[in-house]
């Protein structure tokens, strides 16, 4: 091992000087060869001959963990220097005796070409770091036996576990993942499916695995509770929907009602999730468009029912859509324990008055915590009037900021409207008749109906004609209160504290993050299919793709890796696998290699337990 100085001049006229490298010289095939190890760069210190003598003896040193035979006392500066050089060999082969690679290779493992550099080709470049680690998951999940206990077998099972994935990382139209699988991905390799993939392919299987969804969703739920130990204590309930963009006239799914996405221009399909805390489904079910969020209740308990151990019961979190009192008497008589935002609205400044309601201006009485966002949260258990079951007050910063920049808006936009009307009186031409005004003040109030109630509306009129428009605000105890960030939860627990109750409620994030991620991630809207049963297979399909995701999220999660779907998938596609082609001065190579993986794909990999990398492949075409 030797350093080896290096002469460079960069033009013939420019100055000339010098850059170092480790190398190493070694008998391959007979032959002597010299090969660079470490690059050291340009160092000044290193111009000197018995510098460089004293950095080599220390890096020798270091490298191969041996004493110094004859040992020195280098200066300070050079010592550095060497322990510098030294961090990089190390950052570049490994370390504590254990190299990356071997100087020189060992000939049992080295192979050597004559390459035609200029020859060189990479080809059929596609993904693989999405799809291998999809496809490790699904392996952890055991999902392949578990379609085949229901009779999925052979290809189909392969080709059901490819749709799959495909749904959870292209999130495309069948039609277009199709096109993906054969020309961008490495998905359909992982699995060994050699044959091409159609569009109606997809929708035969998405099809055959929404026939068995009940036996698939009881044992993949047993199976990931298996895994993350999970016990389940407490189920979240909730309902979305989503559109069609088109008239659907035929269909009896496909119904007008209450769009989530604010679409009322278009019909609608409801679908609810029961999931735990977190954040996996146990049980789905669809509806058609117009169903109320509060008829549905009765249809979840009737499967935690028959889906549940006898001796569970689980504490069921809803929102306030669904919270009726009925539903809530429902609840109780089941058996179970429930947690809810209340539907009803009292009013904090009139409850602080009345002999039943403990909540005073005193601080003391009031609990404070922080939320995930570090902000204030204040909280008070009391009983109101009228009430068998437990309440408590939350007082909210973050939801106060999130009323005061909602309402401003909507506000504004509503006091644009009238002075725009209020400008009419006055402007030649405008609209002046009492009706007729009365008639834009009544559209605005109807567009504007979230604020239009807070605001007094006079107007003056004269022979028939308006000639004053008066609007002032009014102030609603009720509406205050939801500006100031308060609300009520309702349990009917037995003496619960705050800061469980609270704990309890914020699971419900785990359905907004749910819903978020069928959505948006995974792109359940909007639908496209055209009958009934196809919508039925497409949600389900995508329900699948999110066990999934919300697998490898979890994994992560446990792992202080926190990105959301989105940004898995960006990091992971810079995970490639190419076909490298060697043209040699005998044959040519063809190597199916994967690029090295970059710091956030390993962790990614580490975190979930799945291997990084695949064996090369290689294949050899001998010219004739």
């Amino acid at each position: 091992m030797f350093i080896r100085k290096i002469k460079k001049q960069r033009s013939s006229t420019s100055k000339i000087f010098y850059q170092y490298a480790l190398a190493q010289s070694a008998r391959v095939d007979g032959k002597v060869k010299q090969r660079e190890i470490l690059y050291l760069g340009s160092e000044t210190l290193m111009g000197d001959k018995e510098n460089r003598d004293i950095v080599l003896q220390v890096l020798k040193s270091k490298i191969f963990k041996q004493p110094e035979l004859f040992p020195i006392d280098p200066p300070k500066e050079l010592h550095d220097l060497a322990l510098f050089y030294y961090d990089k060999y190390c950052v570049k082969y490994g370390q504590d005796n254990k190299p990356t690679h071997s100087i020189p290779p060992a000939p049992k493992t080295a192979e050597y070409h004559n390459i035609d550099i200029k020859g060189l080709q990479l080809n059929d470049v596609k993904t693989f770091g999405a799809e291998h680690l999809c496809k490790q998951v699904l392996d952890k999940l055991k999902l392949k036996d578990i379609l085949s206990s229901v009779g999925i077998n052979n290809k189909k099972n392969d080709l059901a576990l490819i749709s799959i994935a495909a749904r959870a990382i292209f999130s495309s139209s069948d039609n277009r993942t199709s096109q993906i699988l054969s020309d961008k991905s490495e998905l359909k390799a992982l699995f060994s499916y050699d044959e091409n993939i159609t569009h109606k392919q997809l929708y035969s299987i998405s099809d055959t695995l929404y026939k068995h969804r009940e036996k698939i969703d009881t044992l993949l739920y047993q199976k990931i509770t298996d895994i993350f130990d999970i016990e389940d204590k407490l189920v979240i309930f909730d309902i979305s929907n989503t559109y069609f963009e088109s008239r659907k006239s035929d269909s009896e799914l496909a119904k007008y009602g209450r769009s989530k996405e604010k679409r009322y221009d278009c019909p609608l399909v409801v679908f609810t999730g029961v999931i735990n805390a977190e954040g996996f489904i146990r049980h789905s079910r669809i509806y058609e468009g117009n169903k109320p969020d509060s008829a549905t209740l009765s249809d979840m308990i009737d499967d935690l029912k028959n889906y549940s151990s006898s001796s569970s019961r689980e504490t069921i979190v809803i929102d306030a859509g669904i919270a009726t009192e009925d539903n809530l008497t429902l609840i109780r008589e089941k058996g179970y324990k429930y947690v809810c935002v209340s539907r009803k609205r009292l009013i904090y400044a009139e409850l602080s008055r009345s002999k039943d309601y403990p909540v005073d201006d005193s601080k003391e009485k009031i609990i404070q915590l922080t939320n995930r966002d570090k902000e204030k949260v204040e909280l008070k258990i009391f009983t109101p009037k009228g009430f068998t079951d437990t309440w408590m007050y939350v007082q909210s910063d973050a939801k106060r900021k999130k009323e005061e920049s909602m309402n401003e808006k909507l506000k504004q936009r509503f006091l644009e409207d009238l002075s725009t009307i209020k400008k009419a009186l006055s402007s030649k031409g405008g609209t002046k008749l009492i009706n007729k005004v009365w008639e834009r003040i009544g559209r605005a109030k109807q567009k504007h109906n979230r604020v239009s109630s807070r605001y007094e509306i006079l107007v003056t009129e004269k022979d028939g004609k308006a000639t004053e428009l008066k609007f002032t605000e009014k102030r609603i105890a009720i509406n205050d209160d939801k500006e100031k960030g308060v609300y009520f939860i309702r349990t009917n627990y037995e003496n619960p504290n705050e800061k469980e109750l609270w704990n309890i409620y914020n699971t419900i994030r785990e359905v907004e993050s749910t819903f978020r991620c069928l959505k948006s991630d995974l792109n359940i809207r909007p639908i496209h299919h055209q009958n009934d049963g196809r919508i039925k297979s497409h949600i389900y399909l995508t329900i699948l793709a999110y066990q999934l995701v919300n697998t490898i999220r979890y994994m992560l999660k446990e792992n202080n890796i926190n990105y959301n779907w989105q940004n898995i998938i960006r990091i992971m596609n810079t995970h490639t696998i190419q076909t490298v082609v060697l043209p040699t001065d005998k044959k040519n190579i063809h190597l199916r290699k994967t690029a090295k993986p970059i710091t956030e794909v390993k962790l990614i990999y580490d975190a979930t337990k799945c291997n990084n990398t695949q064996k090369t492949l290689k294949k050899y075409v001998v010219y004739h």
